[in-house]
């Protein structure tokens, strides 16, 4: 693994995504632009940033079968025009992950999230193992994210330049036991796309990236959905940057807009330094 350069910014785009892909893909691209203008080197897009709110997920995933699908070919072709690291979201599809072994679906979909390099290569793709099936007390009232989709099965990370990166999405965040297995890889700082709720975000997404930071000593990096987007569906937005420390260094409110993370792995190797509570575990 690389030694990991002492500052990076990384840009968390913030969509506010409906049901016409290439209007969201126009959105995407236009914070991506000024994400990369802001110098950042790494953008983070948030779950379903393409497809939202989309009844026939499946024939969404058959299109995505290969990396010539509408989405991952955007996601490919920004990547290399504004030369960043992207991370995509989340996308649906039906093919088989060759990162974990998953297998080829027929009547499902994985909520993958895809990583480009800044030439548009695909280096990974992290299939959602948590899937969000609760009942919310909000307009939607039940959520059963498995009808849809299928779950992932394994924790996924990646080198890249600045250290190693760790891929969550959304329900991920309250299952400590996924970062701790993103730790185990060595991850500096992990990416977490979402769509919370407006009233399970509002409660609990910011405490949740601070405790997963603190805990991993790590930076956490969560880019949302955060709006209307229909009748019955709002989601709390709020991106966020957290450090090791559990401070956050980005912020953002409702809307559609991006905000820039500035991360000092100088001070995540103090905080490691000072309170090496990972060298500290008694109990696996």
């Amino acid at each position: 693994m690389q030694e990991p350069s002492s500052k990076l910014r990384v840009g968390l785009v913030q969509m506010v995504s409906g049901k016409v892909s290439s209007e969201n893909l126009a959105s995407a691209r236009i914070e991506i632009a000024a994400c990369a203008e802001a110098g950042a080197k790494i953008v983070v897009l948030p779950e379903m940033f393409a497809i939202f709110g989309v009844s026939d997920q499946l024939a969404a995933g058959m299109a995505e079968k290969t990396a010539n699908g509408p989405i991952r070919s955007f996601m490919s072709s920004v990547a290399r025009e504004y030369s960043v690291w992207l991370v995509g979201g989340t996308v649906p599809t039906t093919a088989a992950n060759p990162y974990t072994q998953a297998p080829e679906l027929q009547d499902r979909v994985y909520a993958a999230s895809y990583v480009y390099n800044s030439e548009g290569q695909e280096l990974t793709r992290y299939d959602k193992v948590h899937l969000f099936d609760a009942q919310v007390n909000d307009a939607q009232g039940a959520y059963r994210e498995s009808k849809t989709f299928a779950p992932g099965i394994a924790p996924v990370s990646v080198d890249s330049p600045w250290g190693r990166l760790g891929i969550a999405v959304c329900y991920d965040l309250r299952f400590p036991e996924y970062f701790r297995k993103l730790s185990e890889q060595a991850c500096d700082l992990v990416v977490v796309p979402a769509a919370f709720t407006y009233k399970t975000g509002e409660a609990h997404w910011e405490l949740l990236l601070r405790a997963r930071a603190v805990e991993n000593q790590c930076f956490m990096l969560g880019a949302a959905q955060g709006g209307h987007h229909s009748e019955r569906r709002q989601t709390w937005g709020h991106s966020l940057g957290v450090d090791p420390w559990g401070e956050l260094i980005a912020e953002l409110g409702l809307g559609q807009g991006h905000c820039i993370a500035e991360l000092d792995f100088d001070f995540m190797v103090e905080c490691r330094q000072a309170l090496p509570v990972l060298e500290h575990r008694r109990i696996d």
